[in-house]
């Protein structure tokens, strides 16, 4: 599966999503989670063994309803 991290293209991607589903979108239409204070569709490296990326990427962005940060796990629908 690809990887593409693209903020502007992941948010469009989960909007499109949403849309076509009749959901409703809990993820920030900025991307940035208030609570942690990071982009939810950028790509951070964390150093642990091993190392760790996490971030949505444009593809997941448009196959999965996103309810919360993959940095923190704050849930949008709260």
């Amino acid at each position: 599966m690809e990887k593409t991290y693209d903020a502007t293209k992941a948010i469009k991607a989960q909007e499109d999503y949403c849309d076509k589903r009749g959901l409703p979108l809990f993820a920030p239409r900025n991307g940035w989670c208030n609570r942690c204070g990071h982009n939810i569709f950028e790509p951070y490296t964390y150093r642990r063994e091993p190392m760790l990326t996490i971030g949505i990427t444009v593809e997941e962005a448009g196959m999965h309803l996103i309810t919360s940060c993959p940095h923190c796990n704050k849930s949008f629908c709260d």
